[in-house]
């Protein structure tokens, strides 16, 4: 048996990987485009310059899924700055091509990676694939605006994996797919943005793995489409 994380090498990623590492007894499979820092025992790691890689698409076509089912997979794969990409404050910021980034990383490359995975996934025994997503994506709980190109590619993403657990509601009955908002953590992600945060809501990588891991436990077949919060309660599309 095997838990795939996607984005291992960030902040989040390592979390979630110690905390995977910490509290199964399943293989542990960590996937990103660069080496974490540090690199865990008993963890199986693999850098790909590209999650649509010819690399990373010959792993998944030689990856023995009989020999040993994937049960989860966790994906951490995000963009909300990143050297050439901001989150834009007006109308004025908007630019075709930065738009366009922030729904390749947000919404469409996490649903070609489940894509991908598809032929991978035990009918019976996988039991969830999990993309971390942003409240900020909700289009009802929008009161501040701004943020256009990541408040839009989080909503698609979030429309993109309800459409994909209707259609694998029909074929893999077992499997729960899943949006979590993992709050604002302490990483690279926010650091530009921390210092509008309070103290007591801005949460260590370490935390924020241990609440996800806590949402991923109760996740049910029945549970599958739905967005939610870091602490389990469900968060309106």
């Amino acid at each position: 048996m095997a838990i795939i994380i996607f984005g291992a090498a960030g902040g989040l990623g390592q979390a979630l990987t110690q905390a995977l590492q910490q509290s199964t007894d399943e293989t542990v499979v960590a996937i990103s485009r660069r080496q974490p820092q540090q690199q865990l025992d008993g963890v199986d790691y693999l850098a790909v310059d590209d999650y649509q890689s010819a690399k990373l698409a010959q792993w998944i076509a030689d990856y023995d899924a009989t020999a040993e089912p994937i049960t989860g997979v966790i994906s951490t794969i995000g963009v909300l700055h990143d050297g050439t990409i901001e989150p834009e404050k007006n109308l004025q910021a908007l630019a075709a091509d930065k738009l366009a980034h922030s729904f390749y990383v947000n919404a469409s490359l996490p649903l070609l990676l489940l894509k991908q995975f598809l032929p991978k996934l035990d009918r019976k025994r996988t039991r969830f694939w999990v993309q971390l997503s942003a409240k900020v994506g909700s289009i009802s709980d929008n009161y501040l605006g701004g943020w256009y190109g990541y408040r839009a590619s989080k909503a698609a993403l979030n429309m993109m994996l309800k459409s994909a657990s209707i259609e694998l509601g029909r074929t893999h009955k077992q499997l729960c797919v899943a949006a979590i908002h993992p709050g604002t953590t302490d990483t690279a992600l926010s650091k530009p943005f921390q210092k509008h945060v309070a103290k007591d809501k801005l949460y260590s990588p370490e935390q924020s793995a241990a609440r996800i891991m806590a949402v991923i436990a109760k996740l049910s077949p029945e549970q599958s489409g739905k967005l939610w919060h870091w602490d389990g309660t469900e968060l309106p599309y």
